[in-house]
């Protein structure tokens, strides 16, 4: 009772939680043709419906119950075997983020609270050499071809928690990106979506005073909408990259990366007002924050947003630097929480011979007398 109902619900949060491509989620189930093929070969029973077959008509994104229950025990317990032994993570090609901490970075992250620029003057680059040698990280996204001036945006001088909403914002698309594995652009309506969830700072006046408030502002509303929580250790990973963005791929280009993320956002609330422009109006559903015409209009705010922080990183870019130093230590909180987790849970599991504790028989609360 206690493996079968565990693996059951695995197989199905793992088939849920992928958000990336449909090819992704197919190489879940990949591994168990494989199995049945290798059982035709060796001359087994061949008289069961082939798993196509079984298969056939069935949603990976959404009939994720209904795929578990047309497994074979053979199929199941093959499945059981590959998250025993750690080995699901390896069937899918994960996404390396254009961010990824290099070695130039990692001494930085030491560095940068005691190296912030006097100047103010943002050192942008618009070439794509990535990170230092070393890494075979991806190109950062091309930055926006026209960065408006500040002063034709704003009068007067810009508010100083500015920084900080950049933080929060960073961390939102860091964590949708994640998500996505990389394919946010291929479910832009829904990414952009998702954005917003987290990320009260683009479309209205909230404002941050610090790192660890902005962080944990976004972590915790995350985990507030099922569809999107995702574990300690991802959001750990999550502030990491908010660091090494923040950091850059070099001292002389430390703004390119939180530009290049900008700028990615920028293209993103593009590409999902376009796709909403071409879905017909829809005002009679209950959820405002659904219905086209709104939509459409947040999308088109979330760009122009993006282009007045472009232009503010322009001028006051080297306020950011520094805070990546704050983000380090948010991330080693989060991993001295986590490993607290972890053996707390190793502890739990040894008690209890598995994974989750024997449930209790239920007995009646009154019991008629004979």
């Amino acid at each position: 009772g206690c493996s079968e109902q565990f693996y059951k619900e695995h197989i199905i949060e793992e088939l849920k939680q992928q958000r990336g491509s449909h090819e992704e989620k197919q190489k879940v189930l990949e591994m168990l043709k494989r199995l049945e093929d290798q059982e035709e070969e060796d001359g087994e029973d061949g008289e069961e419906q082939t798993l196509e077959y079984r298969l056939e008509g069935l949603d990976l994104d959404k009939d994720t119950e209904a795929i578990w229950e047309q497994l074979t025990d053979q199929e199941r317990a093959e499945f059981q075997s590959v998250v025993e032994k750690g080995m699901l993570g390896e069937m899918l090609d994960m996404w390396t983020p254009w961010w990824r901490m290099s070695q130039e970075q990692a001494s930085l992250i030491e560095e940068v609270g005691s190296q912030q620029d006097d100047t103010g003057t943002a050192r942008t680059n618009t070439g794509t050499e990535g990170t230092e040698a070393g890494t075979d990280t991806t190109a950062p996204p091309p930055l926006l071809s026209k960065i408006p001036t500040l002063s034709s945006l704003l009068k007067g001088q810009p508010s100083e928690f500015i920084k900080y909403n950049i933080v929060n914002i960073l961390y939102c698309y860091a964590y949708v990106v994640r998500l996505h594995n990389g394919d946010h652009f291929n479910m832009s309506r829904e990414a952009a979506q998702e954005v917003l969830q987290l990320c009260p700072v683009l479309t209205g006046n909230s404002a941050y005073s610090s790192v660890g408030e902005a962080l944990h502002d976004a972590m915790a509303r995350s985990n507030r909408d099922p569809s999107m929580a995702n574990t300690l250790a991802f959001q750990s990973l999550v502030v990491k990259d908010v660091s090494c963005i923040l950091i850059g791929p070099s001292q002389e280009h430390s703004l390119q990366y939180v530009q290049a993320a900008l700028s990615d956002l920028h293209r993103l609330f593009s590409l999902a007002r376009k796709k909403v422009n071409k879905e017909p109006s829809s005002r009679d559903q209950s959820d405002d924050s659904t219905r086209t015409p709104e939509l459409r209009q947040k999308f088109f705010l979330c760009k122009k947003k993006c282009e007045f922080l472009l232009a503010w990183s322009e001028e006051y870019g080297a306020q950011l630097t520094p805070l990546a130093m704050d983000c380090s230590q948010e991330y080693a909180a989060l991993r001295r929480e986590l490993s607290l987790h972890e053996k707390t849970k190793s502890e739990l599991e040894k008690d209890w011979g598995c994974s989750r504790p024997a449930r209790r028989e239920e007995k009646p609360l009154i019991q008629e007398l004979s």
